[in-house]
């Protein structure tokens, strides 16, 4: 099933032997380059990562930085993202550490496209879309008894899921989201669950549009 595929390719370069390659979970990455010099990157397609590979494996000043956030992704977490980078509308992702898709266990499959996201209706925001990536976090962490969810909205980790907003401007489903989102947020955190904000550089769910 196409939306069960990888978001992200992995690729690596140890400077000690010049050995490079190209791995399709972080997992795997980490356990090649953890403890050695090294330089690895995330990538939406195995042919950038090739096309970093053979032009020298070489970091930008946004990719050493990136360096240490991935390290500090949790493994048995789950991601969420919203985004509007396909060009068709918001969609909504749920994935695990290594951006496998894990809508299918909370909605039907005939509510998930053929990328294992969730597309909103045309009319919705991207941070309406982050609201509801988070409700979906929520879902499946109380159904699998997830303890870390990690998102890169500030505006729905810090505020909206908090209960803080001012409804002026919200559209009525929207405030009404809100309250959802905050009660189960406060039943997580009450059973020893966090919520966490990364970067949405090394987000597993990255949809290619964040702030």
């Amino acid at each position: 099933m196409s939306g069960l595929k990888k978001s992200k390719i992995y690729a690596y370069y140890l400077l000690d032997n010049q050995e490079s390659g190209i791995f399709y979970t972080w997992n795997e990455c980490e356990q090649k380059v953890k403890g050695k010099k090294a330089r690895y990157m995330s990538f939406k397609s195995e042919k950038e990562a090739q096309k970093w590979l053979e032009s020298g494996a070489e970091y930008e000043k946004k990719e050493k930085k990136n360096e240490n956030l991935f390290l500090e992704l949790e493994k048995d977490g789950i991601y969420f993202d919203a985004g509007t980078g396909r060009g068709e509308g918001v969609e909504v992702r749920l994935t695990d550490y290594d951006g496998n898709s894990l809508l299918y266990e909370i909605l039907e499959a005939s509510k998930i496209n053929k990328y294992g996201n969730y597309k909103l209706s045309d009319r919705r925001t991207n941070n309406f879309g982050e609201l509801t990536g988070l409700f979906a976090a929520l879902k499946y962490a109380k159904k699998n008894n997830i303890k870390v969810i990690c998102g890169d909205s500030n505006l729905v980790i810090e505020y909206w899921s908090k209960g803080r907003y001012n409804s002026d401007g919200l559209e009525k489903d929207t405030v009404e989201l809100i309250k959802k989102v905050t009660l189960l947020r406060t039943e997580f955190e009450k059973n020893g669950g966090t919520v966490k904000k990364i970067s949405g550089d090394v987000n597993p769910a990255d949809l290619g549009f964040h702030k």
